[in-house]
């Protein structure tokens, strides 16, 4: 028995589950089963000879005049929601299917992982900035056999103020964290090692300094394993000696990998322990830090 290629891209799409699509996504989706002339054991009769962006806007108003995708009014164009998908998909998973390279980051991170009892209003992505984003399209592109011509497909979507009818608050970054896969979604979340320096980056966006040592103080100790290796990774001094001074003098850790970010302190200037706070006349002998919360 045979299966026409619409058919097969949209039993496709259906054994995926995922609640939306974007062009680039379904395109490449269609090339594999195109390439493959088969799905689930059925072959394909009228199987596309070739395979470009203008047969893809072929088959995406045939599957859009079957109700099987509909335009996901959250963007512009691009995105599409499945419509006989068994998930509506959260603001989260939304935006990391539309951008594959965003992540929940900050104070909504922290809610993911329990570590603070406050629930945000808004939703806290990030993604990296605009020409680092190119760069990893490119790369991604390459890596998934893409041609040029589908460069056209692979859009950097604005996300707008509101995502899913929920608050979303976007940022930007030259050094965006590797993020780790949310089991059972195509969510994205900043590792719990970067989201403990992230409190510590920018405090104004998890809460505040006081609410951020709070956590650190309750919850790092349980971590210590994943933050260590975070710390030693980022490339910011001042947040290595931000960690050690918490981690060594306030929850008293004696770990050597701690000491070894003493290299980092810095006698003068103005280092402080909040990035947002005045300077303050108390300060760390060991981590030469003023202790302006």
């Amino acid at each position: 028995m045979m299966i026409s290629f619409t058919d097969a891209v949209e039993a496709a799409l259906l054994a995926d589950d995922q609640p939306a699509v974007t062009d680039y996504d379904l395109y490449a989706r269609a090339r594999a089963i195109r390439a493959a002339g088969e799905w689930d054991g059925r072959a394909i009769k009228r199987n596309p000879t070739e395979w470009d962006v203008s047969r893809l806007r072929n088959l995406l108003r045939r599957l859009a005049d079957k109700s099987a995708i509909a335009q996901d009014m959250d963007f512009n164009s691009g995105v599409w929601r499945i419509v006989q998908s068994t998930r509506a998909g959260s603001a989260e998973e939304i935006a990391c299917i539309a951008d594959p390279f965003c992540y929940v980051s900050h104070l909504s991170a922290m809610q993911r992982y329990g570590l603070t009892d406050r629930s945000p209003e808004a939703l806290h992505l990030t993604r990296p900035a605009r020409a680092l984003w190119n760069a990893m399209r490119d790369e991604k592109m390459g890596l998934e056999g893409a041609d040029e011509e589908a460069k056209a497909l692979f859009l950097r979507f604005g996300i707008g103020e509101t995502l899913r009818r929920r608050p979303v608050v976007t940022h930007e970054t030259r050094h965006p964290a590797t993020p780790v896969a949310v089991r059972g979604e195509r969510t994205r979340i900043s590792s719990i090692g970067r989201t403990f320096i992230d409190m510590l980056t920018h405090p104004d966006l998890c809460g505040g300094m006081r609410h951020a040592l709070d956590v650190w103080d309750r919850s790092a100790g349980q971590f210590i394993d994943e933050i260590i290796p975070a710390v030693d990774a980022t490339s910011s001094k001042i947040d290595k000696v931000r960690a050690g001074y918490i981690l060594e003098e306030r929850l008293q850790i004696d770990d050597p990998r701690i000491q070894a970010w003493r290299a980092f302190a810095q006698r003068g200037g103005s280092r402080k322990l909040d990035p947002e706070a005045p300077y303050a006349p108390t300060f760390s002998e060991t981590w030469m830090i003023s202790l302006n919360v």
